[in-house]
């Protein structure tokens, strides 16, 4: 559970990342993803150092751009697990590989001081949906099992 001090409403509200992960862990994960993560999010350390007990500021409006992302992610990531299911694990590492090259080449075309780094996420995002849509309707038999076995796989991750 991600816990946030909203410093523009002065209250703090929770996310649930899912997979079980530890908030600190999760957050890493998506600043790895995310270049815009970092604006979003300020980590706050306790006095005593403890990394266990950090916790997080942001505004509302920061908070719910990245409750946004987390959650378009894992949507993302689902799809792309579900892909992989019969593609393997090398072809989706391509996948998310040639948005996130698409993403820095229209950066460095932007200026990476002019760039909204937030659309920039937005836009790798999109690029990855756009090659499984275009992957997963040029091979049907592959897009008709895919979709047929969608509840059984999203219960599986589930577990």
């Amino acid at each position: 559970m991600l816990n946030v001090y909203l410093t523009d409403l002065d209250q703090t509200v929770s996310l649930e990342l899912g997979h079980g992960a530890k908030d600190i862990a999760q957050v890493m994960a998506l600043k790895k993803i995310f270049l815009s993560i970092p604006a979003l999010l300020e980590p706050v350390i306790p006095d005593n150092q403890d990394l266990r007990h950090m916790s997080w500021r942001a505004t509302q409006a920061e908070f719910t751009v990245f409750k946004r992302l987390a959650l378009d992610w894992q949507q993302l990531e689902l799809r792309l697990k579900g892909y992989a299911v019969f593609a393997g694990r090398e072809a989706m590492d391509i996948i998310v590989q040639v948005g996130q090259q698409q993403r820095q080449a229209r950066l460095a075309e932007a200026g990476r001081f002019k760039a909204n780094l937030l659309e920039m996420d937005v836009f790798m995002l999109h690029v990855i949906h756009r090659q499984l849509d275009q992957l997963l309707a040029r091979e049907q038999p592959y897009a008709r099992q895919f979709l047929k076995q969608w509840p059984k796989f999203e219960l599986s991750l589930a577990s």
